[in-house]
């Protein structure tokens, strides 16, 4: 497994409220998703390449959500470079993506 990206930021709420409001809808762990409520994980991932995983952890200004991207491909692992052209501008969308989570969490 090969870390490519990880993207944090600070969600302004007791983390209590925000492991509430994130575990919510997690559902249980399966075949392709890992919900972990104790360690404040929720991990998913595909069949190829791909693993995300989201993690809360205590902040002095409230909860640190860290998003993780990982290769886990077993053969091939640089192919994934090639199919997502480079991960050009990838990095860019995690942290959007990442903002309106937060926005979302902190609502």
């Amino acid at each position: 497994m090969r870390l490519l990206f990880e993207v944090s930021g600070v969600v302004h709420a007791p983390l209590e409220d925000v492991e509430e409001r994130m575990f919510a809808d997690a559902g249980e762990s399966g075949s392709h998703r890992l919900v972990d409520r104790e360690q404040g994980v929720i991990a998913y991932w595909g069949d190829w390449w791909y693993r995300g995983e989201d993690s809360l952890h205590a902040h002095p200004e409230g909860a640190l959500l860290v998003h993780r991207v990982y290769n886990i491909a077993k053969q091939g692992n640089w192919a994934p470079y090639l199919a997502n052209k480079l991960f050009i501008g990838y990095r860019a969308r995690l942290e959007q993506t990442l903002r309106q989570r937060i926005a979302q969490l902190e609502s």
